[in-house]
């Protein structure tokens, strides 16, 4: 029996406030992404070398899913100039139900933000696109859900409840 390979692809678009290793004098630094969803399986988005704090890469990347794929872990690296290794800046795990799961079709494209985390505190924001594509995810059609009746201004309707989270809004440094 052949085993159907599904595929993410994901465009890591940006990535906003971070904060670099404090007390080191930063002239030069180039910021990177790797995408993973296991060990032996990952990508890489090339340097940004301008935008600092709030660097900005526009990559699509394209990344195959195992079968028993729960997520992928979106990790920001850095370097400071030449012959420096990466040091990590944060990281995020993305549920697959996120972009599989909901009100909008898998192979739609999802706009996603995720807080990025070294040692367990806050550290940014990293803004992507994500969808998964293969055989088995195009032209799979929405399910209908099943609404509850209610009245609607005296005459009966369906009406559908979509749970909307909270969102803080915040100033960003970031332009």
């Amino acid at each position: 029996m052949e085993v159907k390979t599904r595929s993410l692809e994901i465009t890591i678009i940006s990535a906003e406030d971070l904060r670099f290793l404090p007390g080191r004098m930063i002239k030069k630094i180039s910021t990177f992404v790797t995408v993973r969803s296991d060990p032996n399986n990952s990508q890489r988005t090339k340097s940004d070398h301008d935008g600092g704090t709030c660097p900005y890469w526009d990559e699509k990347l394209r990344l195959a899913l195992p079968p028993t794929a729960r997520s992928i872990t979106v990790e920001v690296y850095c370097k400071f100039g030449v012959g420096s290794g990466p040091t990590p800046v944060g990281s995020a795990e993305i549920p697959i139900s996120d972009i599989v799961e909901g009100f909008v079709p898998a192979y739609q494209l999802h706009f996603l933000s995720y807080r990025l985390k070294r040692n367990r505190e806050r550290n940014g924001i990293i803004n992507l696109s994500a969808r998964m594509v293969g055989p088995d995810c195009i032209g799979r059609p929405m399910q209908q859900q099943k609404g509850e009746e209610v009245p609607l201004y005296g005459n009966s309707g369906t009406a559908i409840g979509i749970p909307v989270g909270r969102y803080a809004v915040t100033t960003s440094s970031c332009s």
